[in-house]
């Protein structure tokens, strides 16, 4: 037994000895040699670069699609916009066809409620149909061109030119047919007749 525990001790000094040398042979790096870098750091600084990498290209990305969203917004709120201002004119263009379909009706109610008439109940009902007429006309934004005065290019169309004493040249002597404008819009000159 004496002998085994001898052998035992042995064998541990002699791994003892084995340690220590291994441990002198790995020297410490002087203060003014670099170290070199350890395989695993090298690799944590590569992953830590791609990450970098890959956060600037979704970055990028991101930038992107909120520009194209932005657009997208942008061209959407301009289609709203237009589809607005198209369906006001739209209207408007219908109202100024309706009235200039009417205008020749009401030219008409005028022309037989110059004439007279025998039958006063009669003649009073044409009346309140007209001035309905008007009103309706007004509601829409229509309104009689003032045809009195000097003569206008922009709102009179003279027809005929006549010799009118105490009239000065280019004077409205008579207006042959009413114009009507709507909103601001002339949608038909009055024909009139002008002096000399």
């Amino acid at each position: 037994m004496a002998e085994k525990q001898e052998k035992q001790q042995v064998k541990q000094a002699a791994e003892e000895v084995k340690g220590q040398a291994v441990e002198d042979q790995v020297e410490e790096p002087k203060s003014g040699e670099k170290e070199e870098k350890k395989p695993a750091k090298h690799k944590t600084a590569s992953k830590k670069d791609k990450t970098q990498e890959k956060i600037k290209i979704l970055e990028a990305e991101k930038e992107e699609y909120l520009n194209a969203l932005q657009r997208e917004r942008a061209d959407f709120e301009n289609y709203k916009k237009r589809n607005a201002t198209l369906a006001a004119s739209s209207f408007q263009n219908g109202v100024a066809d309706t009235v200039m379909v009417m205008l020749p009706i009401l030219d008409n109610f005028e022309r037989a409620l110059a004439v007279e008439c025998g039958d006063k109940a009669f003649f009073e009902g044409m009346n309140m149909i007209m001035r309905q007429m008007k009103d309706v006309l007004k509601n829409l934004g229509v309104e009689e061109i003032a045809a009195d005065g000097q003569f206008d290019p922009e709102l009179h169309n003279a027809v005929m030119q006549a010799e009118e004493e105490g009239a000065e040249t280019n004077q409205i002597i008579e207006v042959l047919q009413k114009g009507y404008s709507l909103n601001g819009k002339v949608l038909r000159h009055s024909m009139v007749k002008v002096a000399k």
